[in-house]
């Protein structure tokens, strides 16, 4: 049975709390509720993979890449090289213009690069 966007939990992993709000902002006019937030790499990397990870996997993960302690191209190498999350849906959402992050992020897999701040219209296009 497909999940309704409603169903859809994500994880907005982002250190700036105006682009959070945004996004929150965007996902909630879509209708999607269950959002967790982490603000750093490292917190994302602990709750996907580490001993004290969530009990369920997101259905999305929406990563900025310019985060401190562990850059998100960082997280999704580790994401694409373990075997639970290996294919964990990931949007990149980051103001990065660097052809090279798009370039990277394409080889891993990435649904999508999306620039900030996150449009509502863009991210239900894309998740439909």
């Amino acid at each position: 049975m497909e999940k309704g966007l409603s169903d859809i939990s994500v994880m907005l992993v982002e250190d700036n709390c105006d682009d959070e709000e945004l996004a929150r902002w965007a996902l909630k006019k879509l209708g999607i509720t269950r959002v967790v937030v982490v603000r750093d790499g490292c917190e994302a990397l602990g709750m996907l993979l580490g001993p004290g990870r969530l009990p369920l996997l997101p259905d999305l993960v929406l990563l900025d890449l310019r985060l401190p302690r562990i850059d998100g191209i960082t997280v999704l190498t580790r994401l694409r090289a373990d075997e639970r999350t290996r294919l964990l849906r990931v949007v990149i959402l980051t103001s990065s213009e660097d052809p090279r992050d798009r370039e990277t992020c394409r080889n891993l897999g990435v649904l999508a690069f999306l620039s900030k701040p996150l449009k509502g219209k863009v991210l239900r296009d894309l998740l439909r």
